[in-house]
């Protein structure tokens, strides 16, 4: 009994064996190239299918985790605040002014006019020392020839009948705050336009 169980199992072992060689058989008769295609392109059948998951699966990610942030028009592109450029205000100057003076006054808070007639020799002097003292004290400065008819009227009707030559200390708007009839020393003119308002 024993040795028939045996033989049994040796059968079994022989019918696998067979089988085995006949699928071994059958493989060998498959070309090389045809195997080698099958498997490239089962390879790359998987690595699209990989690839394509992760590209739907990224990008569904990456647009729903990145906010639109709001524009700021109020702001430049680094940030700062855009402040609207400061305005200077305007000059206001009383009418009736002589041209040379409403000039100086819109540049300078103090002008100092002198006064003199354009033959007299000495008057020459004097324009020169006001002059001196009113750039020493910072304040505008105008010679008017009342020699002139044109000038004279003009200085007329803004400071009254003046004879030559005379210094006038006018500030804005346009108002007379001092005047020296005859020579005048540089000293006398700066402190008097100091007193006006220069360089404060």
């Amino acid at each position: 009994m024993h040795i028939a169980h045996l033989g049994i199992k040796g059968g079994g072992v022989r019918a696998d064996s067979d089988r085995v060689n006949t699928i071994a058989a059958t493989t060998s008769r498959v070309p090389r190239p045809v195997v080698i295609a099958v498997v490239a392109l089962a390879a790359a059948f998987v690595a699209l299918m990989v690839v394509r998951v992760g590209v739907l699966g990224g990008s569904s990610d990456s647009t729903s985790a990145t906010p639109v942030a709001p524009s700021t028009p109020s702001t430049s592109h680094a940030g700062t605040v855009i402040k609207p450029a400061a305005t200077k205000p305007k000059v206001v100057l009383l009418p009736g002014l002589p041209p040379t003076v409403a000039h100086a006054l819109r540049y300078s808070k103090v002008a100092v006019v002198s006064l003199y007639v354009g033959q007299a020799q000495g008057d020459r002097a004097v324009v020169t020392e006001v002059r001196k003292g009113a750039r020493s004290a910072g304040a505008g400065f105008v010679a008017i020839n009342v020699g002139n008819d044109k000038q004279a009227a003009s200085v007329a009707s803004f400071a009254g009948s003046v004879s030559a030559p005379t210094m006038l200390v006018v500030r804005r708007p346009g108002k007379i705050v001092a005047q020296f009839s005859g020579p005048v020393e540089r000293a006398v003119v700066a402190q008097a336009a100091h007193n006006a308002g220069a360089r404060r």
